[in-house]
C-alpha cells in the first residue's frame, strides 16, 4: 500500500522542475547585506532597558514621595495653634468614632468602661507607680 505522500509524489512529479525555477527566481531578487558585527556593548546596555525603565520609574515615586513628605512638614508648621482643639474634644471626638464604630459592628461596649479609657483627673492627685521584681 502506498502512503499519501508517494501518491503526491506521483502525480505531481514534473511540478518539481517548476517549483525549483520558482525558488531560483525568488532567492535571486533577495540581495544580502554584509552585516555589521554588533558592538557588545550596546548589546549587553540593550538587554537591560526594559529593567532600567522600571527602576527609573520606581525611583521616580520614591522621589515624588519625598517631596510630598516635605511639603507636608511645612504644612503641619504653618498651621497656627489656635486652629488646634483642645485635647478633651479630641478625645470626646475619639469616644464618639468608637462608639459609632461599635454600633455598626454590633458589638456594644458598657458604658461605664467607655468612660475610664482617660478618667479627667487633676494632676496633683496622679500617683506614678514603679514596679520592682
Amino acid at each position: 500500500m502506498k502512503t499519501p505522500r508517494e501518491i503526491l509524489l506521483g502525480r505531481h512529479g514534473n511540478a518539481e522542475h517548476k517549483l525549483n525555477a520558482v525558488r531560483r527566481a525568488a532567492l535571486a531578487t533577495i540581495t544580502i547585506r554584509p552585516e555589521r558585527a554588533p558592538a557588545p556593548v550596546r548589546d549587553w546596555l540593550r538587554s537591560f532597558r526594559w529593567h532600567a525603565v522600571g527602576l527609573g520609574a520606581a525611583w521616580m515615586f520614591i522621589l515624588l514621595l519625598h517631596v510630598n513628605a516635605r511639603n507636608g512638614l511645612e504644612m503641619m508648621a504653618a498651621i497656627p495653634s489656635a486652629k488646634i482643639p483642645p485635647p478633651r474634644v479630641i478625645m470626646t471626638s475619639l469616644r464618639e468614632n468608637r462608639r459609632q464604630l461599635s454600633e455598626m459592628i454590633g458589638v456594644e461596649m458598657p458604658a461605664a468602661k467607655s468612660l475610664e479609657l482617660f478618667p479627667a483627673r487633676p494632676r496633683s492627685e496622679r500617683r506614678e507607680e514603679l514596679l520592682v521584681a
